[in-house]
């Protein structure tokens, strides 16, 4: 008999045919609601205007791409995987509907033990301070969790990790190849990953947190009407998030004017 997320999981191309929210999407991404929870009118912006690429985003991407590189695989080599392997990490593509929403999202990681997911890992390079976990990142791994949820895994055990990581880090190739691995290891003992972090010497800080259904569940009931065109984009209130932002120059809502 075909497991419930295997079945899932083959069936998402379906799953985005047949909705239409704002903007026109077949679903919401979980970066989106990230995004709303930092400023919906930035989410607006970019829907209008398009992306803006700024130098921040291109060192970002660059350097995801050096610490979080896998070998590609088929969807049915990693579903075989999954269900036959001790330990799996991977990252592709989810779809799952909850609360009236098709949502989707690509983790940047996901480590499986045994069949289960363990660890959902979203990697945020940054310039500023490590320490510090803004409700956007939050909400933006919380729904992965639910993604997986919705798909059908067993998720009692499942753990969000927010990997921050500042971009100034001192890393030689060698420790960029191996970072997957390590932060892997480090993240099945609690121990060592405490260790890995203390090394870093600050530039390395990862937060972690239990998935909590009701939690994904709230964060849906505050961001589904956008979507939903129940109602408008609601502007941050933070002039320092609009001095931040790449559309600031265009934004009827901004607060930082140049």
């Amino acid at each position: 008999m075909t497991k419930a997320w295997k079945k899932n999981l083959e069936s998402i191309p379906s799953l985005l045919k047949e909705n239409e929210y704002r903007h026109g999407v077949s679903a919401v991404s979980a970066s989106s609601i990230g995004t709303q929870y930092f400023c919906e009118m930035k989410l607006d912006q970019s829907y209008i205007h398009g992306e803006i690429e700024t130098e921040e985003k291109s060192e970002g991407d660059v350097l995801h791409e050096e610490l979080l590189a896998m070998e590609a695989t088929t969807q049915k080599t990693l579903l075989e995987d999954i269900e036959t392997r001790r330990l799996v990490v991977a990252s592709f593509p989810l779809a799952a509907e909850a609360e009236g929403l098709v949502l989707v999202g690509v983790p940047d990681a996901v480590i499986f033990q045994k069949g289960r997911p363990t660890h959902v890992v979203e990697l945020k390079t940054i310039r500023r301070d490590a320490s510090i976990l803004y409700d956007g990142q939050r909400a933006q791994t919380t729904i992965y969790g639910l993604l997986l949820d919705q798909v059908g895994f067993d998720c009692r055990d499942l753990k969000l990790v927010v990997v921050k990581l500042r971009r100034e880090a001192p890393m030689s190739e060698q420790q960029k190849s191996q970072f997957l691995d390590a932060l892997t290891s480090a993240l099945i003992s609690d121990k060592n990953l405490n260790t890995l972090a203390s090394k870093a010497d600050g530039h390395l800080v990862p937060h972690s947190f239990p998935y909590r259904r009701d939690e994904a569940i709230r964060i849906l009931s505050v961001t589904r009407g956008y979507w939903l065109n129940q109602r408008t984009a609601q502007p941050t209130s933070n002039p320092n998030k609009c001095r931040a932002c790449e559309f600031r120059k265009i934004c009827p809502s901004s607060l930082a004017r140049e």
